[in-house]
Parts: structure tokens; C-alpha cells; sequence
């Protein structure tokens, strides 16, 4: 399975993210490929190293402003885009199901794309956003009170899973198609 990672590039986030997510992408990526944004900061560098050292299929996605960046890879497949929309458009389409990291406004953005997307069945493919240190819950709170204000309808919950271990993303993953 190819899956997206939406996450952090960033060197100087907190410790326990870098440790936690390290341990997680550990096991997602042992039998999975790995799509991404083609830098080799933060945790996003995880997913890339672990992914070749398990000789995974990488697929990196960047637009040409970072396109230094993605060059210092060995990436199987790399793809340079004009516009990070495009590049968004670009991680979705050549996954089979994406992940989201704690991550900055970058990962933030490809969330509430991939949502929108979803929820106008563009695709269907499994969304799992995978609360590490609880970095998340703030961002649910307000979809929450997005929800209860009805500003969208709650039904949008059923575009995404919330995971706080691998092995309920692992199991989510495993029984996706079965459910729908």
C-alpha cells in the first residue's frame, strides 16, 4: 500500500513527537510505501529514512521552490510540481491511503484539503490522523465546536479516522474497504 504522510519538516519541534512518531512510522512503513513531500527535515525526514531502510517505493512530491531539497533525496519516483496545490493534488492521487503527523501549516493545509476532497467524493480512500502527544486535540475542539454551531454537518467525522496507536491505525488500514 502507498500511503501519503502529511507531516512536520521541521528540525526544532519538541522531542517527544520526533520519538513518538519515529516508533509509529517504524511500524506503518514496514510493509507500506511511502508517498510524501520530499524533504529530509522533522518527521517527515523520519518517514523518508525509515522507508529506505525498509527498501520501500518512495514517491516525493515538491514544488520547484524546494526543489534542492527533494535532489538530496533517492527517492524510487520524484515529481516536481509549479504550485503546492498541485503538489497536494499530486500526493493524494498516488496514494492509497494517507496519514496525517503533527505538522505545521503546510500539513494543516493538506488535512483540510484531503478532507474537502473526501467529503465531496473526489476519492475514497482511508483518512487517519494519527494524534501523537495528543498534538491534535485542539484542532478536534474546534471542529467540534464547528459541528455543533452547524457550520458543517458532523457528518464529516466519517471522512476521517482518529488513531492514538499503530495498532488501531494498522487494523483501520486492514479493514477499510471491508466497511464500505
Amino acid at each position: 500500500m502507498k500511503i501519503f504522510v502529511g507531516c512536520s519538516s521541521s528540525n526544532d519541534i519538541p522531542k517527544n513527537y520526533i520519538d513518538d512518531c519515529k516508533e509509529y512510522l517504524t511500524k506503518l512503513l514496514l510493509n507500506n510505501d511511502l508517498v510524501f513531500g520530499g524533504d529530509s527535515h522533522g518527521i517527515m525526514g523520519i518517514s523518508y529514512d525509515v522507508a529506505v531502510k525498509n527498501n520501500n517505493e518512495v514517491i516525493g512530491i515538491t514544488p520547484k521552490i524546494f526543489e534542492k531539497e527533494l535532489r538530496t533525496l533517492k527517492c524510487t519516483k520524484s515529481i516536481l510540481t509549479n504550485y503546492i496545490n498541485e503538489r497536494t493534488n499530486l500526493l493524494i492521487e498516488n496514494s492509497d491511503a494517507i496519514v496525517f503527523l503533527p505538522g505545521g501549516i503546510g500539513t494543516i493545509y493538506e488535512l483540510f484539503t484531503v478532507l474537502e476532497f473526501k467529503r465531496s467524493k473526489e476519492f475514497d480512500k482511508p483518512v487517519i490522523i494519527y494524534n501523537s502527544c495528543n498534538y491534535f486535540d485542539k484542532l478536534f475542539e474546534f471542529l467540534e465546536q464547528v459541528y455543533n454551531e452547524k457550520f458543517a454537518n458532523e457528518n464529516i467525522k466519517s471522512c476521517y479516522h482518529v488513531s492514538n496507536n499503530i495498532e488501531d491505525t494498522l487494523e483501520y488500514l486492514k479493514n477499510y474497504n471491508k466497511v464500505r
